[in-house]
C-alpha cells in the first residue's frame, strides 16, 4: 500500500477522538495567595488560582466582578483575569490595620462553559491582629416564610453604609460576617433581586441593631417597607355563603381580624351580616369571631432581638408568624345571584403599622337558565305524487 493508502485507513479508524475525552468538569481551585489566617501584610492583590482556564466572561454574570466581595467593601472590587488566574483588590488601596475576607461566589466557568456552583475565600488582616468575632444568622422572606437565597447583607456603624462588612446569603438563607471589629453595628439583609449590591425603592429589606463582643447570631425577615396600608385587590366566591378577599400587600399577622373590620353592603345600602372571619388553610395569622375583641392597636413591628450564642446554628424556621395576604368572610346568608354588592375592609394593618379602608363592588353571578323541553318537531305536509 502506499502511504498515502495508509494514511487514510488510519484516520477512518475508530478509537477516541483527538484530545481525549470532553471536559465536563468545573475548573477547582488549586490556591490562594495570600494564605488564609495572615497578619501584618498589605498585598498588591488578592489571587485565585484555577487547575484549567477559566471564561473572562461567565454566563451567569455581566462581568467578573460580579463575582467577588471584598469586606469590608470600598467600592466595586478591581478583577483581571489572566488565563487560570483571577487578581482581585479593592477599588481603592487596602485599608491600614483591618481585617479583609474576599470571596469568591459560584458562577466562575471554564471555556467550555462548565460552570463551578461553589465559592472559595480567604482573610487576612492589614494589621499586627485579626478579631475572632462572628456575626451570623438566616434571613427569610417574611411574607413566604422561605428562606431568602442570595441576599445580601450588610453590618456597619451608622450613618457610613459605604465601607460595611459584606456577606451573601446561602441557599438557605444562612449568612456570616467575621473578622469585625468589636463594637455595636446596624445589620441589615436585602433581597437584592438585580444583583447591584445595594437598597432600592420597594427593595424588600430588615435591619436590626447588635453590639458585638465576640459572637451574635441575629435572624432578619426581609419584606417590602410600604407606607400605605393593605387594601383589597380580588374578591372572589368559596361557596355560597363565604367571600374570600384578597390583599395587595401582607397583613400584619398580629393583628386579630373580625367581622368589625369588614362590611358587605347590598345596592338597598342594608349589610349582610357577617358570621366569622377566617384565614385560608396553610397561613399562620391569627383570627378571632365577631364576639371576640376589636383589632389589636396600632403599633409599628421590632426588629428582632439578637441572641448572643456562640454555639447554636441559626434558626431553620421563622420565630414570628407568616403573614396572611387573604381571609375568608362567612356569611349570614347567600348573596343574591345577579345582585352587587360593595365590600369593605377598615383598618387592615400592614407590616410597618400603616393603616389602609377599601372596597371594591363584587357582583353575583347570575342564575343560569333553567333548560325547558325542547318544542315538537315541526310536521311539514308533503304534496302526494301524482
Amino acid at each position: 500500500m502506499t502511504a498515502g493508502v495508509l494514511l487514510a485507513l488510519a484516520c477512518a479508524s475508530p478509537g477516541i477522538p483527538p484530545g481525549g475525552p470532553p471536559d465536563v468538569a468545573a475548573p477547582e481551585v488549586i490556591g490562594v495567595a495570600p494564605d488564609s489566617g495572615r497578619t501584618g501584610i498589605t498585598p498588591r492583590e488578592v489571587i485565585f488560582r484555577f487547575n484549567e482556564v477559566v471564561s473572562e466572561r461567565p454566563p451567569a454574570v455581566t462581568n467578573l466582578a460580579d463575582l467577588f466581595l471584598i469586606s469590608p467593601r470600598d467600592g466595586t472590587p478591581r478583577v483581571s483575569w489572566n488565563r487560570d488566574e483571577i487578581a482581585v483588590r479593592p477599588r481603592r488601596d487596602w485599608r491600614p490595620n483591618t481585617a479583609y475576607t474576599i470571596t469568591m461566589m459560584g458562577g466562575l466557568s471554564d471555556i467550555r462553559g462548565n460552570v463551578r456552583n461553589a465559592g472559595a475565600s480567604t482573610f487576612f488582616s492589614t494589621g499586627p491582629t485579626l478579631p475572632r468575632t462572628r456575626i451570623a444568622g438566616q434571613l427569610f422572606d417574611w411574607a413566604s416564610g422561605a428562606p431568602a437565597a442570595g441576599s445580601l447583607v450588610e453590618a456597619f456603624v451608622p450613618p457610613d453604609s459605604s465601607r460595611a462588612y459584606v456577606a451573601l446569603a446561602d441557599s438557605g438563607g444562612r449568612f456570616s460576617l467575621e473578622h469585625l471589629p468589636a463594637g455595636r453595628y446596624l445589620v441589615r439583609g436585602i433581597a437584592d433581586r438585580n444583583r447591584n449590591r445595594g437598597i432600592d425603592p420597594g427593595e424588600a429589606w430588615d435591619s436590626t441593631s447588635v453590639t458585638l463582643a465576640d459572637s451574635v447570631t441575629v435572624e432578619l425577615l426581609v419584606f417590602a417597607h410600604d407606607t400605605v396600608g393593605p387594601r383589597i385587590r380580588e374578591i372572589a366566591p368559596v361557596d355560597s355563603v363565604s367571600l374570600r378577599l384578597s390583599f395587595d400587600r401582607p397583613v400584619d399577622p398580629t393583628q386579630r381580624l373580625t367581622a368589625a373590620n369588614f362590611a358587605v353592603i347590598g345596592r338597598d345600602s342594608v349589610p349582610v351580616a357577617i358570621e366569622g372571619v377566617s384565614i385560608p388553610e396553610g397561613d399562620t395569622a391569627r383570627v378571632t369571631s365577631p364576639a371576640a375583641a376589636s383589632a389589636a392597636p396600632v403599633v409599628p413591628r421590632q426588629p428582632a432581638a439578637p441572641r448572643r450564642d456562640t454555639t447554636a446554628p441559626p434558626q431553620s424556621v421563622m420565630s414570628r408568624p407568616r403573614p396572611t395576604t387573604a381571609v375568608v368572610l362567612r356569611l349570614g346568608r347567600p348573596l343574591l345571584a345577579g345582585s352587587t354588592y360593595r365590600v369593605r375592609a377598615s383598618g387592615v394593618r400592614g407590616l410597618l403599622g400603616h393603616v389602609s379602608n377599601s372596597d371594591r363592588t363584587y357582583a353575583v353571578p347570575a342564575a343560569p337558565r333553567a333548560q325547558t323541553d325542547s318544542a315538537p318537531p315541526r310536521i311539514i305536509p308533503q304534496t302526494p305524487k301524482r
